[in-house]
């Protein structure tokens, strides 16, 4: 696709501008033009355009600031308390996902939604450049664990083979305590998931607390499903915001999946249509409440 359609396909999905077909030129084609289906790139364009209000949102609010300081400002609290409480044995450990947990890689998902594009494109290129910035909040609070003697885990899907010595570097470079190959722990091929990386880190250290702007962050739902989902979040209710510390991310993640059966491998207008038909709305016309795309 090339830069003029990626733009045109991304405003026309933003309803900033509108396609029209002159009136001499509709006779015998009218309906052939208004009915053409669009390509699965121009789909994938539209798509990842609706994704502009989740970046522009993370980026530019300070609501998304003041949840991140309200989150480490919790964790600091509750990582206190386990200080205290230590009395010796397996030292304290704290395990914290990476993206959108520790480094923000918001503009990464603004190259997609201007450029249509979607993960895993550009992602290896973001991720070797190494210039993701320390969420808010996340820099002071991990010195302050460091100081208290904390061991601290980064616990990342991000791949071991390619991002490691990236991911370290990035890291480092940020001034984030303890980034070091013992540390950092991205996901090697054939693993699943964040649980046996857990389990490891169980066996040496008493690990207190997770962070992560996902579930999976802190353990995985029995059920991959919007109620598996909500079933897990109410059986742990009582561990966010202490053992638990979960921060915002409207931009991607599994909630997203889950959208779509769990299988991304659908069309892009397939995703659009799922996106649509899980959004309740309220009917003026009608007083009620809807699901789905407005009728």
């Amino acid at each position: 696709m090339n830069q003029w359609t990626k733009t045109s396909a991304v405003l026309l999905a933003l309803g900033l501008v509108t396609t029209s077909v002159p009136h001499d030129a509709q006779a015998g084609s009218d309906v052939a033009v208004q009915q053409q289906q669009m390509t699965e790139e121009d789909a994938t364009a539209q798509l990842a355009s609706q994704n502009m209000m989740g970046v522009a949102w993370y980026q530019n609010s300070a609501e998304a600031k003041a949840l991140y300081a309200q989150g480490y400002n919790s964790a600091k609290e509750a990582l206190d308390e386990q200080i205290k409480k230590h009395k010796g044995g397996k030292k304290l450990a704290i395990a914290l996902d990476i993206d959108e947990t520790v480094l923000d890689n918001s503009p990464y998902q603004a190259y997609n939604t201007l450029q249509g594009a979607s993960f895993p494109d550009g992602w290896h290129e973001w991720v070797q450049s190494a210039q993701a910035k320390p969420v808010y909040g996340a820099k002071d609070f991990l010195k302050y664990a460091d100081e208290h003697d904390v061991e601290i885990f980064y616990v990342s899907d991000r791949s071991h083979e390619e991002d490691l010595q990236a991911t370290i570097k990035n890291l480092k470079q940020q001034g984030l305590p303890q980034s070091d190959e013992a540390h950092v722990l991205l996901k090697k091929e054939g693993e699943h998931g964040k649980t046996e990386r857990r389990d490891r880190i169980k066996t040496e250290y008493r690990l207190v607390q997770l962070f992560g702007d996902n579930l999976l962050d802190f353990d995985e739902p029995k059920v991959a499903t919007l109620e598996g989902r909500e079933t897990f979040v109410k059986q742990h209710e009582d561990d966010f915001g202490s053992r638990y510390i979960i921060f915002p991310n409207p931009m991607y993640g599994s909630w997203e999946a889950t959208l779509y059966n769990n299988d991304y491998s659908i069309s892009a207008e397939q995703k659009s249509e799922l996106r649509q038909s899980s959004i309740t709305y309220f009917d003026p016309e009608t007083q009620q409440l809807k699901q789905g795309a407005v009728k």
